[in-house]
């Protein structure tokens, strides 16, 4: 780590944030959503109609065996009727705010591995939730952007990112930890500033700002499992980085035992490969 090189202070990081290219509208709208109750529910599934590749990937994911449906469905508005609006808002969500991202935003980060891991544990938090009876509306957008944060700092400061991979390679470290010695801010905590600019609700700010230590939130639990799972199957990741550890206290709120974990970790994976291809392509 350069020593002439200052720390980022929080109220630069901020600055950066506002600097950063805007969300596309339809992006906007549909973060917006998340806080209505009355949803416009036709209007939006026109907007996102008008954008072809982006009901491609939807209904590539809907009519995958990650959804489960009965009969193939055509267009947006049968994924809607069939699997809910919310259900569909997540992946289309997903969708753009994959595609509305630089793939290369500093030197040594992989963008695309950033999305494989990050869509491994969107897979993973669903899956969860669904097994524990948990509501799934919001988790897998919880899972997509629990690690936004890293995306934030290589772009806001890409000479620090770039150290702190550094830093990482040569201690064998989790990122957060060489983050934090390199750059002074988290990923958690730079993430959560972006979800707040976005005007995302409290709760997904919440999974993004504590996927590494959850406080006995639910979704919260959830996501940090996933993410730890994800990493043990090395999705979107080489060289392999170190499993972040697993928060005794939030496992201990998770009623899964030895067998159902082996049957997620399965699910997981055969589920990822759909979905990454999906969002991906």
């Amino acid at each position: 780590m350069p020593e002439s090189r200052p720390r980022p202070s929080p109220s630069q990081l901020r600055a950066n944030l506002a600097a950063l290219p805007t969300l596309p509208p339809l992006v906007t709208d549909l973060i917006a959503s998340f806080q209505r109750d009355d949803l416009d529910i036709p209007t939006l599934a026109r907007r996102i109609t008008a954008d072809q590749g982006l009901v491609a990937r939807t209904l590539r994911v809907a009519n995958s065996p990650f959804y489960g449906l009965a009969r193939q469905v055509c267009s947006l508005d049968e994924a809607i009727m069939i699997v809910g609006f919310r259900a569909v808002r997540s992946l289309v969500l997903g969708a753009a705010v994959v595609g509305a991202f630089p793939r290369q935003a500093c030197c040594g980060f992989d963008g695309g591995a950033f999305w494989q891991h990050s869509i491994a544990v969107a897979v993973g938090a669903r899956v969860l939730a669904t097994r524990l009876g948990r509501n799934v509306d919001t988790v897998f957008t919880g899972g997509l952007l629990h690690d936004i944060g890293k995306y934030v700092l290589a772009l806001c400061f890409p000479e620090h990112y770039q150290d702190a991979i550094e830093w990482q390679r040569q201690h064998g470290v989790p990122m957060l930890d060489a983050e934090l010695a390199v750059l002074g801010i988290g990923h958690p905590e730079a993430g959560a500033e972006l979800a707040r600019l976005w005007g995302l609700p409290e709760a997904l700010v919440t999974d993004i700002a504590f996927h590494h230590a959850p406080r006995e939130v639910p979704a919260a639990d959830i996501v940090h499992l996933a993410d730890v799972l994800a990493h043990a199957l090395e999705t979107g990741h080489a060289p392999r980085p170190p499993v972040p550890p697993l928060e005794a206290a939030a496992w201990a709120r998770l009623p899964l035992s030895d067998e159902q974990l082996l049957q997620v970790l399965g699910q997981i994976e055969r589920d990822y490969e759909l979905v990454s291809t999906a969002l991906l392509a």
